[in-house]
């Protein structure tokens, strides 16, 4: 079987195909940074089976799949997306995807939809979405998911300390309203960043002192804030990541107003096993 994966985070596109390559059910793996990219490798590649994120910059996964499936396209394609609410789950049975998987997932779960696929009973089947009501275990199931080692997680009083560098994720609703946020300390960003990509942290030091993340490093991080979406429930309302930021030692934030005033706040002192970590806060505004 020869797998196209579409994602345009290429931690996420190496994960998915290291998935692939270790679970041995692929012959050949290609990859594309973008539906536009995943047009072009169809239309010189053959490819039994398309592997696609659901958010993408310019056309989306879903649009993907329709353009395909009007074309007259019928290879099997199914999503790997931190996207599991009953509407996108819905909108990939209604286009005629195989499966949808929600990240992080396990390995023997997306094995299991490609081996579905391959005996041609795959079906799209409600998401499993977390029904934690504890952010904390919540958070440390989801970055242990996501970053394939072990992560501690526990309860503090304050944020990341204004002293340090930080990163600001922030949140919109489906209106596009920005609704919640999440500050991550720079040495947690540098070591959930190096353990998605299991980079080495020889240069981690420097980095840290800095307060810039090297590009490849911020690209990891936009998906780990990402999958942090999954904590991130305004009203009963699903949020979507809008936007990553990084801030210098000492400099303040934007919407630090809107922090002190906001109807929730919780800060937790994360560690990824081998990497280190740092302090993180999830903010309801």
């Amino acid at each position: 079987m020869n797998v196209l994966v579409v994602d345009d985070s290429r931690a996420m596109r190496m994960i998915v195909s290291r998935t692939l390559r270790e679970v041995e059910l692929v012959d050949g793996i290609s990859e594309a940074e973008s539906a536009e990219a995943a047009i072009e490798v169809l239309g010189s590649t053959p490819v039994d089976l398309v592997v696609c994120d659901w958010n993408m910059e310019g056309m989306t996964g879903l649009e993907l799949l329709e353009a395909l499936r009007a074309a007259g396209w019928t290879t099997p394609f199914g999503f790997v997306t931190s996207e599991s609410s009953d509407a996108v789950v819905d909108a990939a049975r209604a286009t005629g995807a195989a499966f949808l998987v929600a990240k992080p997932f396990q390995p023997e779960e997306l094995r299991a939809r490609v081996e579905a696929v391959l005996s041609g009973s795959a079906s799209v089947t409600d998401a499993v979405h977390n029904g934690e009501d504890d952010r904390l275990a919540a958070l440390r199931q989801l970055l242990t998911g996501l970053l394939r080692r072990p992560v501690e997680a526990v309860a503090v009083e304050e944020g990341p300390p204004r002293q340090s560098a930080r990163w600001l994720a922030r949140y919109v609703d489906p209106a596009g309203a920005e609704v919640a946020l999440c500050v991550v300390e720079m040495p947690l960003a540098l070591a959930a960043g190096a353990a998605l990509s299991m980079m080495p942290m020889s240069e981690g030091t420097v980095w840290a002192a800095s307060g810039a993340l090297p590009d490849a490093l911020a690209e990891n991080l936009h998906e780990v804030t990402n999958v942090v979406a999954k904590l991130v429930h305004v009203d009963g309302v699903r949020c979507v990541l809008s936007g990553l930021d990084g801030f210098a030692p000492g400099e303040q934030l934007p919407e630090i107003e809107a922090i002190r005033a906001a109807r929730a706040h919780e800060s937790f002192e994360v560690t990824v096993d081998g990497y280190g970590g740092g302090r993180l806060s999830l903010v309801t505004l």
